[in-house]
C-alpha cells in the first residue's frame, strides 16, 4: 500500500468520524483540554478534535488552527497586539463549521475570546451546543458576562463550589466537577497539629527550632513581563532574609521558556539562586513560598506549602483592575476560602521590607507554618475529589447523544 493510498484512507476516516470544536487559548487550558480529549475518547473513538491549544493537546489528537503560544496574553495592555490573531482564528473557526457542521463546541477558559466566538457559534444556521469549562471569573468583575453565558452556552462545567451557586442563581445550567489540579498534583497526606489548640501551641512552642537549612521557593511568574517586574523585588528581599537565615536556600521556578531570561535577571548577584524547572517538586521541598497571584497560589495551597502572595503590574493595568474587580482579595487560595487566610502584598505594598516581614516569621517558627497548612489543607477540601477531566468529558458526551 503506497503513502497516497494511507493518506486517502486516514482522510476517509476522519470524514465518517463527527468532529468536535475544542478552544483553549493559555497553557493551563492546554492541559486541561488534553486531559478531557483523553478522557473523551475512552468513551467513543467516533469523534475527532480541531481547534486551538498546544502541544498537549496535539498529541491527543487534536488538530490546531492555532497554537496557545500565539494566543497568549498578559494585562488589558496587550490585548491589541494579538487582536489580528485572534479575529483570523475565530474567522477560520467559523468557515470550518459552515463547511462542516459540528455538534459539539467545547470552550476551555479563555473568556474574553471564547465567549465571543460562542455568540459568532450561536448565529451559524445550523449551531452547536456549546460547553463552557472553567467560567469567566464574574465573580471578580464584569457581572454582565453572566448574561452572556446564559444566552450563549448550553452547558457549564465549574471549577469552584461557590460558582455553582453562583451560576445556579442566575438560571445556567451549570455542574461543579472539582477541580483539574487535584488530578495533577501528585498530592501527599499531610499530618498536621490542632493549631486551634492552645495546649497544641504552647507544647510546640517548647521544642520549637529554626529549621537549619530552609529553603525559599521564589515564583516571579510564568510570563517575561511578570517576571521582570516580582524577580527583583524577591531579590532585594532575599538580601534581608540571607542576614537573619544566612543557610537559607533560594531557588526560583522557572516557567517553560523562562529560563534564560531567569538567568539574565540573577547574573552578578551576590546571592546564590538555585533555578528549578519543576516548581512543584520545589513547592514540596520548600519551607516557605513567594508566589505571583494566580493558579500557582492555589497549586502551593495543595500541595500544602506556606507562602505570601504578591503581583505588580503596570499602572495602566492596576488602575483598570482596582476600578473592575469587586473581591476583597485577589489570591485564588484566599478567594476559595472565602477568607484571607493568605497574606497578600499586591502593587506598591509589594516591596523587599514589606516581603521580609511576610516572609520572615514562616521560616522562625513551626506554629506559624502549621496554621498555615491547617488553612491551606481547608481549601482543598472545598475543591472536590479528582476527576474533574473526567467528568467534564461525560458532560460532554451526554450532550453529544
Amino acid at each position: 500500500m503506497d503513502y497516497t493510498h494511507v493518506q486517502i484512507v486516514c482522510n476517509l476516516e476522519k470524514v465518517a468520524k463527527g468532529e468536535i470544536l475544542i478552544v483553549a487559548g493559555e497553557i493551563s487550558g492546554d492541559l486541561h483540554g488534553a486531559e478531557l480529549v483523553k478522557n473523551f475518547l475512552k468513551l467513543s473513538s467516533d469523534y475527532c478534535f480541531f481547534g486551538a491549544g498546544g502541544e498537549l493537546m496535539k498529541s491527543e489528537g487534536v488538530e490546531l488552527l492555532s497554537h496557545v503560544n500565539d494566543l497568549a496574553v498578559m494585562g488589558f495592555s496587550g490585548i491589541p497586539k494579538i487582536l489580528p490573531t485572534l479575529k483570523a482564528l475565530k474567522r477560520n473557526i467559523l468557515n470550518r463549521v459552515r463547511k462542516n457542521p459540528v455538534n459539539l463546541a467545547i470552550l476551555v477558559d479563555y473568556p474574553g475570546f471564547n465567549l465571543n466566538l460562542a455568540k459568532a457559534l450561536k448565529q451559524l444556521p445550523n449551531p452547536p451546543k456549546i460547553l463552557e469549562y472553567i467560567a469567566p471569573q464574574v465573580w471578580a468583575w464584569r457581572a454582565n458576562r453572566t448574561r452572556k453565558i446564559l444566552s450563549y452556552i448550553d452547558h457549564l462545567a465549574v471549577v469552584f463550589p461557590f460558582e455553582e451557586r453562583l451560576f445556579k442563581a442566575a438560571n445556567v445550567p451549570v455542574t461543579f466537577v472539582g477541580h483539574p489540579l487535584l488530578d495533577e498534583l501528585n498530592l501527599p497526606t499531610v499530618q498536621l497539629k490542632d493549631t486551634n489548640d492552645p495546649k497544641s501551641a504552647i507544647l510546640s512552642s517548647d521544642v520549637d527550632e529554626p529549621i537549619q537549612n530552609p529553603i525559599l521557593a521564589l515564583l516571579p511568574g510564568s510570563r517575561k513581563t511578570v517576571a521582570v517586574k516580582h524577580l527583583p523585588i524577591m531579590i532585594e528581599s532575599a538580601k534581608l532574609l540571607i542576614n537573619e537565615f544566612p543557610n537559607i536556600r533560594f531557588c526560583i521556578g522557572c516557567a517553560p521558556g523562562l529560563r534564560q531570561h531567569l538567568e539574565g535577571l540573577i547574573h552578578g548577584q551576590p546571592i546564590k539562586y538555585e533555578l528549578w524547572d519543576d516548581s512543584r517538586k520545589l513547592l514540596s521541598e520548600a519551607t516557605a513560598a513567594v508566589v505571583c497571584s494566580g493558579t500557582a497560589t492555589l497549586e502551593t495551597a495543595l500541595i500544602g506549602t506556606p507562602q505570601v502572595i504578591v503581583y505588580k503590574t503596570s499602572s495602566i493595568n492596576y488602575a483598570v483592575i482596582k476600578k473592575l474587580i469587586k473581591l476583597p482579595y485577589v489570591g485564588l487560595v484566599n478567594i476559595v476560602a472565602e477568607d484571607k487566610i493568605i497574606t497578600e502584598l499586591l502593587q506598591d505594598e509589594f516591596n523587599p521590607v514589606a516581603l521580609y516581614r511576610a516572609i520572615a516569621p514562616m521560616i522562625r517558627c513551626q506554629i506559624i507554618r502549621d496554621h498555615a497548612k491547617s488553612k491551606m489543607m481547608q481549601v482543598r477540601n472545598k475543591l472536590g475529589e479528582p476527576g474533574a477531566s473526567r467528568r467534564v468529558a461525560e458532560l460532554a458526551y451526554q450532550m453529544i447523544k
